[in-house]
């Protein structure tokens, strides 16, 4: 019987399989090959999972009469079937919701910034010296603009992100969800002190964590950047 374990290992050995195969095989372009190995094997693992949870997906809508979409909670009460994918099933379902209210609030913030940074770098004087070169615009825009205007949405996303995994106070409050913000909140009200301070440590420590990941996506993305 298939367990997350053993699917976190037959992951491992895909990886480990392509990137075998474009070392061996890879000649001249050994490098560029390995790459591509992993990438294959990383794009064949997720479709296999994707069509292993389809496959689980009619016995789970019999599950849950027809209504698989829950509203309240991070899994179903009592809810303990022997197929993993089923389990996985639920609380993928349990946690829609939550991520798309989630994600909508972050998205309009992103989509305003990018917007206002695309406006003001596609004038300046790199942009149209690609275009004189007779770059095509898809270029133009997404590998000299776009790729700067990435750099102050790094951050946005980093701090987000660092929020998000302390507690979404709110979200977690209206679909009954038992994170950190839940902890949170139930510690105020008594005047619970070690749980509140706990919380105030995890988001300082996300807060340091992701804004020094951001750092490294700098290097990536801003080629004046550079880690030595």
């Amino acid at each position: 019987m298939s367990t997350f374990a053993t699917i976190g290992i037959l992951f491992v050995v895909a990886l480990a399989v392509g990137f075998a195969a474009g070392f061996f095989v890879g000649g001249d372009d050994r490098a560029q090959n390995m790459r591509i190995g992993v990438l294959v094997a990383v794009i064949i693992s997720v479709i296999i999972l994707i069509d292993r949870f389809m496959q689980s997906f009619p016995g789970y809508m019999e599950d849950m009469n027809g209504r698989p979409i829950a509203t309240v909670g991070s899994s179903t009460p009592g809810y303990a079937p022997d197929n993993m994918w089923r389990v996985g099933l639920d609380v993928f379902f349990h946690l829609l919701l939550p991520t798309i209210s989630l994600l909508t609030i972050s998205f309009a913030g992103y989509t305003r910034y990018a917007r206002a940074g695309m406006i003001e770098v596609l004038s300046q004087d790199y942009v149209r010296t690609a275009r004189a070169k007779g770059m095509p615009e898809r270029v133009v825009v997404v590998r000299h603009a776009f790729r700067n205007v990435l750099i102050p949405i790094t951050t946005l996303v980093a701090t987000d992100l660092g929020g998000l995994l302390g507690g979404a106070i709110i979200t977690e409050f209206i679909f009954a969800i038992p994170g950190m913000g839940a902890l949170f909140q139930r510690s105020l009200g008594p005047g619970d002190l070690y749980p509140v301070m706990g919380y105030f440590i995890v988001i300082a420590f996300m807060a340091i964590l992701f804004n020094f990941l951001a750092d490294l996506a700098y290097a990536a993305l801003d080629p004046r950047v550079r880690v030595r």
